[in-house]
């Protein structure tokens, strides 16, 4: 697109001031948003032909009453956490206007995530008076949404022509994503729904993780037990233990039980040590152990683990 020359001068002067404010609206954002766990933020100033073409349309009496000036996005997994970004943001950047917050047509599945217009925060604009008059957009939209829209905004929104099966088929895609976001939102609630069926090999390690709560502090667990599970797993169906009879083992051998230095993982592969070793190390033949001092102390026989089975630290 060409440009005329006295916009592009116009343009460039202002360029400077346009990266210092995108340079502290995304330090902002990333500082007051964290909590949110935003998948990614991003934050861009306008470039000269988009900008030119908006004050073409005549909606603009100056370059700075456009309103994404300098536009930012925050992506986030669930659409509550977007919103409560939103209202922090509110809070930092004050609000020129709320776009989109209100509840749309049920029929209406345009592009209509909620965006703020804004400005920067006083206290900076009194250490930077010159970024007086930006003004900013931020939008905040969830994971899926934000796919799509990168997906099609290019070819949708700015392409050569107009497609009705384009913009049809971006309503379709748009309706999907919002009921996508909804059960993402509450995958938990939605999946129980009915009663579980029997699965052997989820039955097994779900009797794994009881009999870890059952023998073990809960402060002493990891958050991810199914991780926990699998790996316990392993050396379990090697050394020929059962959940219930890993319980009873953990009851007899208190001082591995009890040991402080050990995790549970630790106290599992103890366990098998003490009671199934040769089992244990003969069945295990493609598998690597790790092997703390900590194990070696409290469990000597930890020590017979060959050298070609250990993971080095």
């Amino acid at each position: 697109m060409l440009l005329p020359g006295s916009f592009k001068t116009a343009y460039e002067a202002i360029i400077p001031d346009l990266e210092q404010g995108v340079e502290y609206v995304r330090s902002r954002l990333h500082a007051e948003l964290a909590e949110f766990r935003p998948v990614v933020i991003q934050v861009r100033r306008k470039e000269a032909e988009s900008l030119y073409a908006k004050l073409q349309k005549g909606e603009a009496a100056s370059i700075f009453d456009v309103e994404d000036l300098i536009a930012a996005r925050g992506v986030f997994l669930h659409t509550a956490e977007a919103q409560n970004a939103m209202t922090t943001a509110e809070r930092v950047f004050p609000p020129i206007e709320a776009k989109n917050v209100e509840a749309g047509k049920p029929t209406d599945f345009r592009y209509q995530q909620p965006h703020l217009i804004c400005r920067l925060p006083n206290d900076y604009l009194a250490r930077h008076p010159n970024l007086t008059q930006l003004k900013i957009e931020v939008q905040f939209t969830t994971y899926v949404q934000h796919a799509l829209q990168e997906s099609t905004h290019d070819v949708i929104y700015k392409g050569q022509r107009f497609s009705w099966r384009e913009h049809r088929l971006d309503g379709r895609l748009r309706g999907l994503l919002e009921i996508v976001d909804d059960v993402l939102a509450n995958v938990s609630s939605v999946a129980n729904i009915g009663d579980e069926p029997n699965y052997e090999l989820f039955d097994a390690r779900n009797r794994i993780i009881e009999a870890a709560r059952e023998s073990f502090a809960d402060s002493s667990l990891p958050d991810d037990m199914r991780r926990f599970a699998i790996t316990v797993e392993g050396i379990l169906q090697a050394a020929e233990i059962s959940p219930a009879e890993l319980v009873e083992f953990m009851n007899r051998h208190a001082d591995i039980a009890q040991a402080f230095s050990l995790t549970p993982v630790d106290k599992v592969l103890g366990i098998a040590l003490r009671e199934r070793r040769e089992k244990l190390l003969s069945r295990s033949k493609r598998r690597l152990f790790l092997v703390t001092p900590e194990l070696e102390t409290v469990v000597p026989e930890a020590k017979t683990i060959p050298a070609g089975q250990r993971v080095k630290v």
